[in-house]
């Protein structure tokens, strides 16, 4: 059975009104006479009193400190849902105040290691962590809303490190990243989840589909790219998955995502591939037949 602190609490601060109220008399019969018939009623009262004032100044402390821990208790449940910005409103010299920039600090510490994790490092675009955890968040909404997911690769990118080496295709999987990542909408992300495989989340609406978003994604790899003063033509290959229509987890979007880019590149001429219940339908730059998802 759990302990009921604020029960033994208020005893202590009972037997200290009581201890106070039997003391009272004692003291002010040191510095004036009290006649015997009168004691009686003055321990009573003495001791009413301190019973009293006890209890009143347990609840003033109870509710202090009621107050204080169940702001920490907020701070901390924001943490436990990965909120990291989350911050104590005391400061001070003393010691709650100490005690409040200690835990400020530490959650400093933990949100600046936390964008560490969800970030790659080569990159610094999102990675796989942070799209689990931001799918955690906004499952709910997703499942109302239609979202698109884009995953992509570079073609023949084994053969660029092969070539050039890997400091190379390091470098034009940084180029690739901040290419897509500025033509970015303000409600989209792309994430590095390994390698050269990256994953595009977007919104959807009657005036931007699946098909519209592969479309601007292909046109980002016209354009060579310039890699240490020289000129790289890169090609991919995209596949394309859309929430709640191809399914409500995460896992399952990219499955499926995933299986449509690797339809995309097995079909000649084919750059990207809209992901379907049976996976019939490809989607072709080359001669510009589309299906909307």
């Amino acid at each position: 059975m759990p302990k009921n602190y604020s029960f033994y609490m208020f005893g202590v601060f009972l037997g200290i009104g009581l201890l106070v109220g039997l003391a009272f008399p004692s003291v002010l019969q040191l510095f004036t006479q009290i006649p015997p018939e009168d004691r009686f009623l003055l321990y009573l009262l003495a001791i009413a009193a301190g019973l009293f004032t006890g209890a009143a100044i347990f609840l003033v402390n109870h509710s202090f400190n009621r107050y204080i821990i169940g702001h920490f208790r907020e701070v901390l449940a924001r943490v436990q849902d990965e909120d990291y910005s989350a911050r104590v409103r005391f400061s001070g010299q003393d010691m709650l105040g100490l005690l409040g920039n200690d835990v400020n600090c530490t959650l400093s510490q933990l949100k600046e290691k936390s964008e560490e994790a969800l970030h790659d490092d080569l990159t610094g675009l999102p990675n796989r962590q942070f799209l689990k955890q931001y799918y955690r968040r906004n499952k709910s909404r997703l499942a109302e809303e239609r979202t698109a997911f884009l995953f992509f690769d570079l073609d023949k990118f084994k053969d660029i490190n092969d070539q050039f080496g890997h400091l190379y295709g390091d470098r034009v999987l940084v180029k690739v990243a901040e290419r897509v990542h500025s033509a970015l909408a303000e409600d989209e992300f792309l994430v590095r989840l390994s390698g050269d495989e990256f994953l595009l989340v977007a919104k959807l609406s009657e005036e931007c589909t699946g098909k519209d978003l592969a479309e601007q994604l292909t046109s980002l790899f016209t354009e060579p790219y310039e890699i240490h003063d020289t000129f790289l033509q890169v090609q991919t290959s995209i596949g394309v998955s859309t929430a709640p229509a191809h399914g409500t987890e995460l896992g399952e979007l990219i499955r499926k995502a995933d299986f449509a880019m690797y339809k995309a590149k097995k079909i000649k001429g084919v750059t990207y591939y809209i992901s379907e219940e049976k996976m019939e339908r490809a989607k072709s730059l080359a001669d510009g037949a589309g299906e909307a998802c």
